[in-house]
């Protein structure tokens, strides 16, 4: 049996071709406008207040949002933001030696990876995480330590450099302004 093809009018191939870029476009646009989040965005990370637009790049999308504080150690703080039960973003601070950078800090912060080091070598950011150095904090606990601020994202697919950078900086000066430093 040898194969013969039907022949298609002019009209029937026109349809054809129409319904397949609708069936393209509607997956596309279906794609980028499916990230709707059902809940708002948190205004602070565990008491320090933050700017909320600072934070959606690295939230996925979902129903519900949720923050817990944990203190691993005597001098770390940490701030879980979790997206329908999913860690999505840990925001932090830790007492570390006087002479560390924030390269040292950075090897020990999965999400940081190899960032790019700004403002003095104070900050360093990459797309998914950032470590900024807390200048004129002191602590009697932590004497001859400094204090430095990290910000990891663990929503896969979630970065954003710039944003990060603006991120960690507001995110250190209101740690510099709270309680924490003296």
């Amino acid at each position: 049996m040898q194969y013969t093809p039907i022949p298609l009018s002019a009209t029937l191939r026109l349809l054809a071709v129409v319904t397949a870029s609708l069936a393209v476009g509607t997956a596309l646009s279906g794609c980028s406008s499916g990230e709707k989040q059902g809940y708002s965005l948190p205004r602070s990370l565990c008491g320090v207040s933050v700017d909320p637009d600072l934070l959606a790049p690295f939230l996925p999308p979902g129903e519900e949002v949720s923050t817990r504080q944990a203190t691993p150690n005597g001098g770390t703080q940490r701030c879980n933001v979790s997206v329908d039960g999913e860690l999505a973003l840990v925001a932090g601070r830790l007492w570390w030696e006087k002479a560390g950078s924030v390269a040292d800090v950075a090897a020990v912060h999965a999400q940081v990876n190899k960032g790019k080091v700004i403002t003095g070598h104070d900050f360093l950011h990459s797309g998914t995480g950032a470590v900024g150095k807390v200048g004129g904090c002191t602590d009697p606990a932590h004497p001859d330590q400094a204090l430095f601020t990290v910000v990891q994202v663990f929503a896969s697919g979630r970065k954003s450099p710039s944003t990060m950078q603006r991120l960690i900086t507001d995110y250190t000066e209101q740690i510099k302004k709270g309680s924490d430093c003296t």
